[in-house]
């Protein structure tokens, strides 16, 4: 007797060929997207910080960050070396952030998220390598 797959399971092992066939197919020569994040609930007059981090595109480092509050934070980006005090490259303020900060000689970034005023409010910051989407 002929066992009969049912369509569900054909369309499962077709998608998975095609993924698989996606990853096969990938060029060798992609970046590694490195990653710093902070999350949670940032209290009012506190800062929330990741890094250092290196850019690892020329375009240089991403800085992302939103929050789900309808107050708005302060989203900042540092370029920071072991010869100088950390300056200050990048600063926006809103409910999200996405900006790309090109890179500057072999200077390192950290990335922080600023609350100043009402009550606490969650967030999510994250600093990438090189810019993503």
């Amino acid at each position: 007797m002929r066992q009969r797959i049912p369509w569900l399971t054909a369309v499962v092992l077709a998608l998975a060929a095609g993924t698989f066939a996606l990853v096969a197919t990938t060029p060798a020569t992609a970046l590694t997207v490195q990653q710093q994040r902070s999350f949670g609930t940032i209290a009012r007059g506190t800062t929330a910080c990741v890094g250092p981090l290196s850019p690892s595109a020329a375009q240089g480092v991403q800085i992302f960050g939103f929050t789900n509050g309808t107050t708005t934070l302060t989203w900042q980006v540092y370029s920071v070396s072991a010869q100088n005090a950390p300056a200050l490259v990048f600063q926006s303020t809103g409910l999200s952030v996405s900006q790309v900060i090109p890179p500057s000689g072999n200077l390192l970034f950290h990335a922080c998220v600023v609350k100043t005023a009402q009550a606490a409010q969650d967030y999510d910051l994250s600093l990438n390598s090189q810019p993503l989407g």
